[in-house]
């Protein structure tokens, strides 16, 4: 019989061997033919067990049970919230071997996988107290049993992986479907056997033999090699251990060579002038350049050799289950400062972009859930492409198809988006004529024209909301101030401001403004006109008399009124001469902006509900009225925009995100109390699910105070500027250590990405196609 045969029969009789005792406790099994028969072959069973492949028997909530003389492991991913390499402090190391040197599972595996795009480290232990220590240090969960189940299948090399959703998913995912479905441990048991099968043809296995002199490790050079593996490290830290393999050391050297310095090693161990801890490191390697052997040691602070010797029983067990240990050395303690460090930012579940970091690895990123708020700014020289990754940003955003010009994630369902592009010099012309060639997709597009322009100042659309209607009573003041600033005026001051407030609601409340007919409509409103004679309506049909609710914004004052009655105010002899001097002077200053005849007639911009909105205000960009009129614009867009998010919020219901996109941002900053409104809409924005996305060339072109209120920081540099950009940075932001030294490694067409937790690079992998839509070089077609 063979091996496996009495393994199965003696699992039987194993099985009948318990139940008998279990159903006849008091039953003298001695007598028992069970206990002759039974007994022996339960034990063979369980030696096989012992012996075979690395297997797992239960999965729990946070470890799993494996057939390993410490049976319980638990595991945790290195991750972080950069991408910039740090290693574990020092004292950390000290600390776990503190803790760790009277433990007989005073040991740990740092493991280092890297298949294409899917690149990890992760740290496995018996040892919970080790795990639980180094997860609060990284700032992790510890691995679920089924993830634990999943990464030991990853690291045999043998899965693939895609990008779906924004996330890099597995191709191949250990689970239990449904309750017929086989359990998840004898999967992984079918799926490794086949995975050490084809590991014989695909993999080169390299044993490290000793340690080097270097002073820390280089896991970002690491994983910038070309190859794809698997990397193990087996770091003991068990007292009782070392002192064994010092032991062994010892007896060897009494019978072939000098056993002096072991002698002495043993003693200083003994006399705890310093700590030692036991490695051994083996490289499980596919698809791999032969020169980076070298380069893989040295990142790594060891020597690899190839390893034949035991091949088959590296392939079939697990590191876990077997090492040879005749390649284990012993190192100081200092050996593991500087030797573990993390690289990789963390994924979300819910992201809104991702592409690559510096080694090639997946990252993606959301500008909501990883911040306090979504709000963004890009800030970029000339060349750089600013407009190109904004274009890709907005592209992931919606998922566009680049073939068709469909959009998978683009509309007014809960987790879409919806584009809101204010483009100067029409960089997004051809990105936004590929969404609109797909007739699924909802886009508008408003030229900019003087002619096409008018603002009413004193439209409140929302007077039965107290909330909204303050909201946007202050917004219109604060716009006044802006168009005031805009023609070298003082702005509003605050008595001025209080003023306004009260003549406003006065006259809102007891409609003391003219009732204006249908014909007022003919000279300045001629859409609106034409549009309501077609109905059916006089010229002489007064404007509250129109039952379309669509045409409600004609039944509201105009700026003209709230001048009228201002003056009437100003001649009031019951008021104080002060009051009356501010009333005299608001009414001036709004008569100033009433004869710019933009703001005083009724809107004529029809801001379409769509999916997709791009304005060009290349036209505008020259006039000294360029901030107020682009405000106006945004507030037209912006209200019917948090009209829908206000309505989702009572249907219970998430709203879309909203992308505003803004080029050329430095020209709305001139006017400073542009500044002052902007951070309120900043902190208002982010309760409607709004991203504000400044674009500009220097990061001073933003002020301090909105700048505070944009969490997500995105610098492209170009080699020649580089150390430009990075002082007017320093100069504007006061950036830290750690973000200046990821500027400093941004190569060109990277993102440094400065949030709320950190900073990362990352690249976008643009394809020619993608690029004939986003280039905005003229001499490109």
């Amino acid at each position: 019989m063979t091996l496996a045969g009495s393994a199965l029969v003696g699992s039987a009789l194993a099985g009948l061997y318990f139940g008998y005792k279990k159903k006849d406790p008091s039953v003298s099994i001695s007598n028992c033919f069970l206990d002759k028969l039974a007994k022996p072959l339960y034990n063979l069973f369980i030696e096989y067990h012992s012996n075979a492949l690395f297997l797992v028997d239960y999965i729990k909530e946070d470890h799993i049970i494996c057939n390993t003389p410490y049976p319980k492991l638990y595991g945790i991913e290195i991750l972080s919230h950069e991408n910039i390499q740090k290693h574990i402090r020092a004292e950390k190391i000290k600390e776990l071997i503190r803790d760790s040197k009277n433990s007989e599972e005073g040991f740990f595996y740092y493991v280092l996988l890297k298949q294409h795009k899917f690149q990890k480290q992760y740290i496995f232990s018996h040892n919970k107290i080790i795990i639980k220590s180094l997860a609060n240090y990284f700032d992790v969960n510890l691995l679920s049993g089924i993830e634990l189940v999943n990464v030991l299948y990853n690291c045999f090399l043998q899965n693939s992986f895609y990008i779906e959703n924004k996330q890099l998913v597995q191709s191949l995912h250990i689970k239990k479907d449904s309750l017929e479905s086989e359990p998840e441990f004898l999967s992984f048991k079918r799926l490794a056997k086949e995975a050490i099968a084809n590991n014989y043809k695909s993999v080169d296995i390299f044993q490290a033999y000793k340690h080097l002199e270097i002073k820390e490790s280089d896991i970002l050079g690491l994983f910038n090699l070309n190859f794809q593996g698997c990397i193990w490290f087996f770091i003991d830290l068990s007292e009782s251990h070392i002192k064994n393999h010092i032991s062994r050391l010892l007896n060897y050297a009494k019978l072939v060579g000098d056993k002096k310095p072991f002698i002495e090693l043993e003693q200083s161990y003994h006399n705890k002038e310093y700590d030692l801890a036991l490695i051994n490191a083996i490289a499980y390697l596919k698809e791999y350049d032969e020169e980076i052997i070298g380069q893989l040691g040295s990142s790594l602070k060891v020597s690899f050799l190839a390893k034949e010797l035991m091949r088959s029983k590296h392939l079939q067990k697990n590191p876990i289950k077997f090492r040879d240990s005749e390649f284990d050395f012993l190192v100081k303690e200092d050996f593991l400062f500087n030797c573990i460090a993390s690289i990789h930012k963390r994924d979300t579940q819910i992201a809104d972009i991702y592409g690559i970091d510096k080694q090639g690895g997946f990252i993606n990123y959301s500008f909501s859930s990883e911040n306090d708020n979504p709000h963004i700014a890009i800030i970029a020289k000339p060349g750089s492409g600013k407009s190109v990754s904004k274009q890709k940003i907005m592209a992931q955003m919606i998922g566009l198809n680049f073939n068709n010009g469909e959009c998978s994630n683009l509309g007014k369902n809960p987790f879409n988006v919806r584009i809101r592009s204010y483009d100067i010099g029409f960089s997004d012309k051809r990105f936004i004529d590929l969404i609109k060639s797909n007739p699924n997709n909802s886009v508008a597009h408003i030229e900019s024209s003087f002619y096409g322009f008018s603002y009413n100042l004193v439209n409140l659309p929302n007077v039965e909301n107290k909330e909204l209607y303050e909201a946007d009573l202050q917004f219109n003041l604060d716009l006044a101030s802006i168009i005031l600033e805009s023609q070298n005026e003082k702005p509003l001051n605050i008595n001025e401001v209080a003023h306004f407030k009260s003549i406003i609601k006065r006259v809102y409340e007891n409609k003391e403004y003219q009732r204006y007919r249908i014909r007022d409509l003919k000279a300045n409103t001629k859409e609106a006109y034409e549009k309501l004679i077609d109905l059916g309506y006089e010229d002489v049909a007064f404007l509250d008399s129109i039952k379309e609710g669509e045409f409600d914004y004609l039944k509201k004052p105009l700026l003209i009124d709230i001048v009228k009655f201002a003056r009437k105010e100003s001649a009031n002899m019951q008021l104080k001469e002060e009051e009356r001097k501010d009333i005299e002077s608001l009414a001036r200053k709004l008569d100033s902006i009433e004869k710019l005849n933009l703001f005083s007639n009724f809107d004529k911009i029809d801001i379409a509900d769509v999916d997709v909105l791009s304005m060009d205000l290349n036209n505008f960009k020259e006039s000294s009225l360029f901030t107020p009129i682009f405000l106006s614009i945004f507030q037209k867009t912006y209200l019917k925009d948090r009209e829908f998010a206000l309505k989702c919020k009572d249907e219970n219901r998430a709203a879309p995100k909203l992308f505003y996109a803004i080029e050329e941002a430095k020209n709305y900053f001139r006017i400073p109390y542009f500044t002052t409104m902007f951070e309120k809409v900043a902190l208002e924005a982010r309760k409607y699910n709004v991203h504000l996305c400044f674009v500009v060339q220097n990061a001073e072109h933003i002020p301090l105070g909105i700048l505070k209120n944009l969490d997500t920081r995105i610098f492209l540099l170009r080699p020649d500027k580089k150390l430009e950009v990075i002082q007017e940075a320093q100069e504007a932001l006061k950036i830290p250590k750690n973000v200046e030294i990821g500027l400093l490694n941004t190569n060109k067409h990277e993102l440094c990405v400065w949030y709320s937790s950190g900073v990362f690079n990352m690249k976008f992998e643009i394809s020619q196609d993608e690029m004939k839509i986003f280039s905005t070089n003229p001499n490109e077609v």
